[in-house]
């Protein structure tokens, strides 16, 4: 199965697609598709406004600050994708 987790598309051999569905808790049906990196980087986008609100960070900031890492997040996974 060819693996599509970002951190595979930078080049990491070690970390596969039923590793990080394992640990994001995502459906295992994302494994070997590239609609892995859509699902991971939108259970990342809720982890990172839950971690900030719950630092204390206001909410239209905790917002701001995960669209901003999903949105690099997207785009990189985009130009990694183009590249393969």
């Amino acid at each position: 199965m060819k693996n599509y987790n970002i951190f595979a598309l930078r080049g990491d051999t070690e970390t596969n697609d039923i590793e990080v569905c394992e640990s994001l808790g995502l459906p295992m049906e994302l494994a070997g598709t590239a609609g892995i990196n859509r699902a991971a980087i939108e259970k990342m986008y809720q982890e990172n406004i839950k971690g900030a609100l719950a630092r204390g960070i206001p909410e239209k900031e905790a917002y701001a600050m995960a669209g901003q890492k999903a949105s690099a997040a997207t785009k990189e996974v985009s130009r990694l994708l183009k590249e393969k």
